[in-house]
């Protein structure tokens, strides 16, 4: 779970991964929806686990790029369903589909991780090295 977010993983599987935020009153704007802006850190986030499923135990994979398509307000709970796209040596394509609790897609969010260990190769403390289904 991503501390502070209430972020919780319900499914993971080589390349792909699903997270459900519930929403929690401090991010939820006057309309009932969650705010833009946690629901993208909430999808970046999902970016680096669901591309942890594939990569060596000790590589730390790095956001290059991110593009966020707001599509509908993200009325709680919301889900995220994270993929892998095409992963290669150096770099892996995500992408990550938000839904909201009638399981319509309110945001589409796509980009490319750096997984070359070129960011970073060992553990940093406090840092999520695996993924736990709740």
């Amino acid at each position: 779970m991503a501390k502070g977010l209430n972020l919780k993983c319900t499914h993971v599987e080589a390349g792909r991964a699903t997270f459900v935020l519930d929403g929690d009153d401090w991010f939820i704007n006057f309309n009932g929806a969650v705010n833009g802006g946690i629901v993208i850190a909430c999808a970046d986030y999902t970016f680096g686990l669901v591309a942890t499923t594939l990569l060596d135990p000790q590589t730390v994979p790095a956001t290059a790029t991110f593009t966020s398509d707001f599509l509908r307000p993200a009325i709680p709970p919301i889900t995220f369903h994270a993929s892998v796209d095409r992963i290669g040596r150096t770099m892996a394509f995500i992408s990550v589909r938000v839904t909201d609790r009638n399981g319509k897609t309110c945001n589409e969010v796509r980009g490319t991780m750096i997984v070359d260990g070129s960011s970073r190769t060992a553990a940093v403390p406090g840092m999520v090295s695996s993924i736990e289904v709740e």
